[in-house]
């Protein structure tokens, strides 16, 4: 195959790569970090409120100079040193931060000579400055307003606003740079309470310089590829160079959206405010004091009538010994009136060393009527129960239908009132209940039960004592077995009809069994008593038969 150099196509080829040459070297700076910048230039403008119109004096035209626009450059402004806080609205990257530390809300700016010092160290500087402001207000409603008409007095405008519900809000304005502080300080003014005030500058120069140059060559080189497409001498030569420009096109529009975001976000300062309505206080009831033992149970209610159209609420308990807290969303009416009760909330206390304990009940509504609170608190002192040592007696074993004499004593220690004791005696028979009272001699509790009914299990028989503390109620219980055996014998302890008779049948069965068991005995005998019998008798003949002989000889 032949190939013939052909003149005309010389000087393409080396504006092509004069291009291609001049493209890579444009490029070769910081290209990681600026491919980003261009990639979020256009999404950002809609986000922080650049969709809206913009001021004339700011309609960017083609960078075809190596310079800045004026427009770019930001304010002399005063730059106070305040908590970081990412906003909400801000945009992705920018690593130059100027200032970055605390300061209290309302503080006042430094010294005239510093802010000329600022002032002069940031004049023809890109610094875009962003602000969170978090607020409490009275209406959510005319404070929303209020805000967008201060963006709209001081030349900038509202980028969005919304109210998710009555008593909560969020807006976004973009203000010019040099009204940036004024305006944040008119936001405060419209406040009850101020949260928090969190402000960021960002230092775009060496991005926006960067940005600039790169534009301006590709724009030098879109000029030379629209030249060469003039002077094409073929359709793929055409095409070839057409493709060039439009990728070069592509890539000049992306830093052109760029440098405008960063030309408007210099010249505008976003700003985004979270509102909230100022909580109703809330009367609550947590009830009086309490007295409780070491780890019995405590239960907390709380009472208070809610606000008009506040439905839902939510209070929580703080014990004040550590333990973490409940919480309870429910609530019923108590019937008098619009007062409600919450639900009940059960606490074990482990411990009494460090009572009493101040526990706390915080209560939360809100609703279409906006926001309530309101908390209480009472006094829980915790101490341990007395201990009462409980002997209910020996066991015992009796015979069926006979009493049983119970002797039982206990201990008696300090604190312990209204003594009373319970006999359950295990056979189902109605227990023994009395009131010892507060005599401190009244330590031993006796009672007689009759047992009628054998039964080869004993009978558990229980003494229950309980008493009242200054903590609450103590149960203490002792217990002993009953072994009842069943009568043999005729027993008469007492004359009675009923008795003898069920004695006299009781005997006679006892003489019936015993001569049944000899005759059946005998019965079983019988073949050894007849052995027996038969030895005998051989030995009483054989012995005669001896006898005859000698009283013969005699």
């Amino acid at each position: 195959m032949n190939f013939h150099f052909n003149p005309r196509y010389f000087l393409p080829v080396i504006a092509v790569m004069v291009m291609s040459v001049a493209i890579a070297c444009s490029g070769g700076s910081d290209d990681s970090t600026s491919g980003a910048f261009l990639a979020r230039g256009e999404d950002s403008s809609e986000e922080f409120g650049f969709g809206a119109p913009e001021p004339a004096h700011l309609a960017p035209g083609r960078f075809s100079g190596g310079a800045a626009p004026a427009a770019t450059a930001a304010p002399a402004a005063v730059f106070e040193t305040e908590s970081l806080k990412q906003s909400a609205g801000d945009a992705d990257g920018g690593s130059n931060l100027i200032s970055v530390d605390s300061v209290n809300v309302g503080s006042g700016g430094g010294s005239a000579s510093v802010e000329a010092e600022i002032a002069a160290a940031t004049d023809g500087r890109v610094i875009v400055r962003t602000a969170d402001l978090g607020i409490k207000v009275e209406s959510v409603i005319e404070s929303l307003d209020d805000i967008s008409k201060t963006a709209v007095a001081a030349g900038g405008w509202v980028v969005s606003s919304v109210q998710s519900r009555r008593f909560q809000g969020s807006i976004s304005i973009r203000v010019p740079a040099d009204r940036f502080d004024d305006v944040i300080e008119q936001l405060t003014i419209l406040a009850v309470e101020v949260d928090f005030v969190t402000t960021r500058s960002e230092d775009f120069t060496e991005e926006f310089t960067d940005v600039t140059a790169r534009s301006q060559t590709l724009h030098d080189t879109l000029e030379a590829l629209r030249l060469l497409y003039d002077r094409a001498f073929s359709v793929k030569d055409a095409i070839t160079i057409q493709k060039e420009i439009t990728s070069i096109q592509s890539d000049l529009e992306s830093l052109e959206a760029r440098l405008k975001f960063l030309s408007q976000s210099s010249a505008f300062s976003f700003i985004s405010v979270s509102l909230e309505s100022v909580p109703i206080d809330l009367a609550i009831d947590a009830g009086e004091d309490i007295t409780a033992a070491v780890g019995h149970p405590v239960t907390y209610r709380a009472k208070f009538i809610p606000p008009e159209e506040m439905e839902e609420f939510v209070v929580t308990w703080n014990f004040g010994d550590g333990s973490r807290e409940q919480s309870t969303d429910r609530i019923a009416p108590t019937g008098d009136g619009d007062e409600v009760i919450t639900a009940p909330i059960v606490h074990f206390f482990d411990r009494d060393e460090d009572s009493p304990f101040i526990v706390t009940v915080e209560l939360s509504g809100f609703g279409d009527g906006g926001v309530a609170e309101g908390n209480a608190t009472l006094v829980t002192t915790v101490s341990r129960l007395p201990v009462i040592e409980v002997f209910a007696g020996e066991n015992q074993t009796i015979e069926a239908g006979s009493k049983v004499e119970l002797n039982a004593s206990f201990t008696r220690p300090e604190g312990v009132s209204e003594l009373a004791y319970s006999w359950n005696f295990g056979d189902g028979s109605a227990p023994i209940e009395g009131n010892l009272g507060d005599s401190e001699e009244a330590a031993q509790v006796d009672a007689i039960h009759t047992y009628r009914n054998f039964r080869s299990d004993p009978y558990f028989v229980t003494l229950t004592i309980t008493g009242q503390t200054d903590v609450g109620e103590v149960e203490v219980s002792g217990s002993l077995l009953v072994f009842v055996r069943e009568t043999i014998g005729v027993a008469a302890a007492e004359l009675d009809a009923g008795s003898t008779v069920r004695d006299a049948g009781r005997t006679l069965q006892s003489v019936g069994v015993f001569l049944a068991q000899g005759g059946l005995w005998l019965l079983i005998l019988s073949p050894a008593w007849l052995i027996g019998g038969v030895i005998v008798f051989v030995l009483v003949r054989r012995r005669k038969a001896i006898r005859l002989p000698r009283r013969s000889a005699e």
